[in-house]
């Protein structure tokens, strides 16, 4: 998915000769290894250019590698500036920890670390900053897996347990025309191993098996392998998440849980972490899960259509309801009235939802319901670090330039997007994940009221 790199090395130094060497016969290399192609090395070492170099560059290329040194704040400032956030300016050398290290850094960014490490590489929107001294231990240690991960291209996968027949069989093989397909055979049951770098061919397989094989379609199920993975992760936005679902679902159980979701990138990383700890924790839970949609008059199509997939792909019992939020969340719960909670997409960044917790009673004035916010202290980086990171699938408008999902009537692509491409020639928008200031987020909403 992601292919291209620039590396820009900044340094006080004239010339910065050793550095410069360590990157054209190392670093430069281990990226090509990687299937990356460095487009650019640029040597800089003023502020002001910095910060112009850093928001064309992420706009243009997949992946940014900035090296130096850190103690002289050239750096850090012009992260800063791209974040548009004031960075409190310490001696990096002096920090003791890397929540001191944190806290003087841009909300959005994250430390990548290991055991083995001195120093962290700091994090952003897949802008990576090394330190020149320890470069080599800091590629080998944590960067490598994490650019392995982003230059895999995505690739869907389930597990399709079916009881074959002889008729059976020759739906099977039609199906290879659509998906990679794989047979291993159980006893009466065969587990159909299917896979696909599209995700609509993954719901089409498993749509057209579903009502070819009727009662001898059992149950399918992502890879296990890919949500355990999740489960690895220690990211602590990703760790916090997991167990607010796991406390949720074993306080209130996954029968009287529910999900609010409309196709949006943050309830769709919602529903593949709760997916995921059901699969994971509860692998003898077999039914589908309740999410309730709040659909409005005019909704986009693209929209739509990626529900009615996510409906298949992680079986889901989708309760749509043309309506607002209050009279839709009445009607769940007066027709289904053992639904205690609801998983929301809601952060913290959103509309009244600042002094919000992670579990919270609807108002007096409201259906009584346990709100449940798993997503409460992410960032609009944290989601789509999660979305591209893990090859999950969302929908096609983010890639068109939208942000934030309303009505498709007053809602338009972020102008924040909007580029001028001098290799096609003309204007084009960015995908969403490369928005950068998040305070940006919700430009495109609402317009014309």
């Amino acid at each position: 998915m992601f292919r291209t790199a620039v590396i820009i090395l900044v340094s006080n130094k004239t010339p910065a000769v050793k550095t410069e060497k360590g990157i054209r016969e190392f670093l430069i290399p281990q990226l090509n290894i990687l299937n990356f192609e460095v487009k650019k090395l640029l040597i800089k070492a003023e502020q002001e250019l910095l910060s112009l170099e850093f928001n064309t560059l992420s706009k243009q290329y997949d992946i940014l590698l900035i090296v130096g040194e850190l103690n002289n704040n050239i750096i850090l400032n012009a992260l800063g500036n791209i974040c548009c956030k004031e960075i409190k300016i310490k001696d990096v050398l002096t920090l003791k920890t890397e929540s001191d290290l944190q806290g003087m850094l841009p909300p959005t960014a994250k430390l990548l670390t290991s055991d083995n490490l001195p120093f962290p590489v700091i994090y952003l929107q897949r802008i990576f900053i090394l330190k020149e001294d320890i470069l080599e231990e800091q590629f080998n240690h944590v960067l490598k897996k994490h650019l392995q991960q982003y230059a895999l291209e995505p690739l869907f996968k389930k597990v399709i347990k079916v009881h074959l027949n002889g008729n059976s069989n020759k739906i099977v093989d039609t199906l290879k025309k659509l998906v990679h397909l794989e047979l291993q055979s159980e006893d009466s049951v065969s587990n159909l191993i299917v896979s696909s770098p599209k995700f609509e061919n993954l719901v089409e397989c498993e749509k057209k098996l579903k009502h070819e094989l009727n009662e001898n379609f059992i149950e399918s199920s992502e890879s296990i392998d890919v949500l355990r993975s999740i489960y690895e992760s220690t990211d602590q936005k990703i760790v916090s998440s997991l167990e607010v679902i796991e406390k949720c679902l074993d306080s209130y159980g996954p029968d009287n849980t529910f999900l609010s979701f409309n196709g949006g990138k943050d309830c769709t990383v919602l529903l593949h972490l709760v997916y995921t700890v059901l699969k994971v924790k509860y692998p003898d839970y077999k039914k589908p899960i309740i999410c309730l949609y709040v659909k409005s008059k005019e909704t986009f199509e693209e929209q739509d259509t990626f529900i009615s997939q996510c409906s298949i792909f992680f079986n889901l019992n989708i309760i749509e309801i043309t309506s607002d939020i209050k009279n839709a969340l009445n009607n769940v719960i007066t027709t289904q009235p053992n639904l205690k909670a609801v998983f929301m997409g809601t952060r913290r960044t959103d509309p009244y939802s600042q002094h919000l917790d992670m579990f919270q009673m609807t108002d007096p004035n409201w259906p009584q319901i346990m709100r449940v916010s798993p997503l409460l202290d992410w960032h609009f980086s944290d989601i789509w670090d999660y979305l591209l990171f893990y090859k999950v699938p969302y929908c096609k408008l983010y890639d068109l330039g939208y942000t934030s999902l309303g009505s498709s009537s007053n809602t338009v692509r972020n102008p924040s997007l909007a580029y001028f491409d001098t290799n096609q020639g003309k204007n084009v928008y960015l995908p969403a994940y490369k928005l950068i200031n998040e305070s940006e987020e919700r430009s495109g909403r609402n317009i014309g009221k």
